[in-house]
This record gives C-alpha cells, sequence and structure tokens, in this order.
C-alpha cells in the first residue's frame, strides 16, 4: 500500500478516536454537572417526614412490601448509586449488545442521571445519557460516541423519564413511600397503582406482589418510545426478580424491560445489579 495512502488513514483513525474521546469526557463532565444539581435539588426535602406514618397510609400489600424491602432501616435514602451489566437491542429481530449503565439517583423527590454504553470494544458502538432534572427530561443517545441517533426533550421526554423513575424506584424502595408527590391507590390483595406527579406532570404504575411481598412487575400506560421518527406511548412493563440484600435494602438485581405493543411483546433490555451505594 503507498505510504501516502498510510498516513492518510492512520490520520483519519487518530482523527475520529480523538473526537470520539473527546465526546466522551464531554459526557462524563454533563453527568457530574447533573449530579452537582441533584444535590442542590435535595436540599430542605426530607424535613417533617415519617417514615411509619406513612407506611400506615399505604394499602396492605404496599405496606407489606415496603417493610420487607426497607427492613429494620428507619432512614430515608438521599442518594443512591447503581451500576448494572446486561445486554440490549432495538429491534424484536436485533442482535443482542452487551451494556454497562450507571444511574445516580435522587431518592427524597424525583431526579436522576443515568449514563449506558453498548458494546464490547473500546469504543461503544452507543453511547446513550439520560437525565431528569427538576421535572425536565433530557437525552442523548450517540453511534461511536459522534453522531446522533435520538435527542429526546419536551413533554414526552418529561413524562417518559419521571415514569422510568417511578418503577426504577424499587433500587431506593423509601422513595416508594406515600408523600406529598406520591400516592399510592388500592386494587387488590396483590396489586397497588402507584401515582406520582411533579410540576404539571402525572404519571401512574401498577406494582404487583408476589406471596413474598416482592414486586414481581410493573405496568404502565405512560412511557413513550421513538418509533418512525416521532414519539408514542405503549404499554410498557418492568419485569423484576433475583431479590438480594443491600446496605439493609432488599430489592430486584434483574429486570427486564418490555414494550407490550399489538403485535405482540418486545423484550429489548436485560439488567443485572452488580453494585448499589446509598446515602441516607
Amino acid at each position: 500500500m503507498d505510504l501516502r495512502l498510510i498516513l492518510i488513514l492512520t490520520g483519519i483513525i487518530v482523527s475520529f478516536l480523538s473526537l470520539a474521546l473527546l465526546v466522551t469526557l464531554q459526557v462524563r463532565r454533563s453527568v457530574r454537572n447533573g449530579i452537582r444539581v441533584l444535590r442542590e435539588l435535595s436540599i430542605g426535602s426530607t424535613s417533617h417526614f415519617s417514615i411509619e406514618g406513612s407506611l400506615q397510609s399505604c394499602p396492605e400489600p404496599v405496606r407489606n412490601y415496603l417493610r420487607m424491602a426497607m427492613g429494620n432501616s428507619k432512614q430515608l435514602i438521599h442518594f443512591a448509586r447503581i451500576k448494572q451489566i446486561g445486554e440490549f437491542r432495538t429491534s424484536p429481530d436485533g442482535d443482542w449488545s452487551p451494556s454497562r449503565a450507571d444511574g445516580h439517583y435522587l431518592a427524597t423527590k424525583p431526579g436522576f442521571i443515568w449514563k449506558a454504553r453498548f458494546g464490547g470494544g473500546l469504543i461503544p458502538a452507543k453511547i446513550a445519557w439520560l437525565e431528569l432534572l427538576d421535572g425536565r427530561g433530557f437525552g442523548s443517545v450517540k453511534f461511536l460516541g459522534l453522531f446522533t441517533l435520538l435527542n429526546p426533550s419536551g413533554h414526552e421526554a418529561d413524562t417518559s423519564l419521571l415514569t422510568r423513575y417511578l418503577m426504577e424506584a424499587i433500587w431506593f424502595p423509601t422513595a416508594l413511600l406515600p408523600s406529598n408527590l406520591l400516592r399510592w391507590n388500592p386494587i387488590d390483595e396483590h396489586s397497588a397503582e402507584a401515582v406520582l406527579h411533579y410540576g404539571s406532570i402525572h404519571v401512574s404504575a401498577v406494582f404487583t406482589f408476589n406471596d413474598r411481598n416482592e414486586v414481581v412487575n410493573i405496568r404502565t400506560e405512560d412511557k413513550y418510545r421513538d418509533f418512525r421518527s416521532s414519539f408514542e406511548k405503549a404499554t410498557f412493563t418492568l419485569h423484576c426478580s433475583k431479590y438480594q440484600v443491600f446496605d439493609g435494602m432488599t430489592i430486584p438485581t434483574s429486570v427486564e424491560f418490555v414494550w407490550n405493543l399489538p403485535k405482540g411483546d418486545f423484550s429489548y433490555g436485560k439488567y443485572q445489579v452488580v453494585q448499589t451505594n446509598y446515602e441516607f
């Protein structure tokens, strides 16, 4: 091969790698800034809160679940960091891709920063970053760290990410105690509806419990999925299993993300919790 061509190709590859690294560093900086904002939003959010009084106002299956999940803890979780590994795909017949995710959650009011990488190479095939800060949702999905595939914001992102926060609160269960933002509506002995509001956005999800007082699935009609270059609401179910104890909290370590579509269920994400860090 001509030396000149080799030098040109080498320059292109080095430039590409440098730009990908720069974008990765920018995402990390945005995540750090988001975590700082989360901590600022938490100021004064836990005053005058009675855990026992809140438990007594729950429907029975919710009360039994929260007592199981919280164990003997009498403290509210303030922040939670959840690390996961798993696999992800973008279509029902698509290949599964390895994924690693890191979520930072404010557990006293809705708010989180979530970052994930997809693919097993040195440079991830995709990088995703989602945030919910002070009721506003935003996201970015980039191919090879450079090319934007998805950039959700606005009402759909606000609603979907608030719903996601409600469902993923199973990993920091004191956030599911009734409060001025969250209420529980009884359904039957094995299910109850959680309704979460923040600002002008209201979302809900039905939690189903087994005989061990564990949440086995959470179903909502309030999530949007990207479809044909736009967004549409669709039924979504989060399946939960393999409960383990972390810092006194009993949480599901295995979850599966499923869109319940008219043509059939589409399972697109399977994750395992590998590490938690709670601040009480």
